[in-house]
């Protein structure tokens, strides 16, 4: 009887611990791929200005996890990661009545040496909005 206990507790032991080694590797390719896409987030992205025939607004991506806004005066991004396809952009307002700070989960649909196609991930799928970003040199 206790042979048998023992060998059933070490099926459970190893039926357990086999996993982890899957999910270490599947984390592990995920880091991998996590830093690929912060190295060509890198930079500046920039998008029209609604309404200014000339003017450019975006985000400017900085190796050390910064974010910074690009002729956005009332929203302020301040940091910035990626796990897997999101984004998460750290952001708070000024100027405007009502402040706030709170954290973008931004869908990465497209990535590629110039252009960022993004999908908002809001409450409910029928206010996601897409933005699309030009990389500028």
């Amino acid at each position: 009887m206790q042979k048998a206990l023992s060998l059933m507790i070490l099926g459970i032991l190893t039926a357990c611990s086999s996993p982890k080694k899957e999910n270490t590797k599947v984390n592990s390719e995920s880091v991998s791929n996590a830093n690929i896409q912060m190295a060509a987030l890198t930079g500046k992205w920039v998008q029209p200005i609604p309404g200014q025939k000339n003017g450019k607004q975006g985000i400017e991506f900085h190796a050390n996890g910064v974010a910074t806004s690009i002729n956005r005066h009332t929203l302020l991004y301040e940091q910035w990661e990626v796990s897997h396809d999101t984004l998460f952009l750290w952001y708070h307002t000024e100027g405007i009545r009502q402040v706030s700070s709170d954290i973008d989960t931004l869908l990465i649909k497209k990535l590629d040496h110039q252009s960022l196609v993004v999908l908002s991930l809001a409450g409910d799928s029928t206010s996601n909005i897409e933005e699309i970003y030009h990389k500028e040199n």
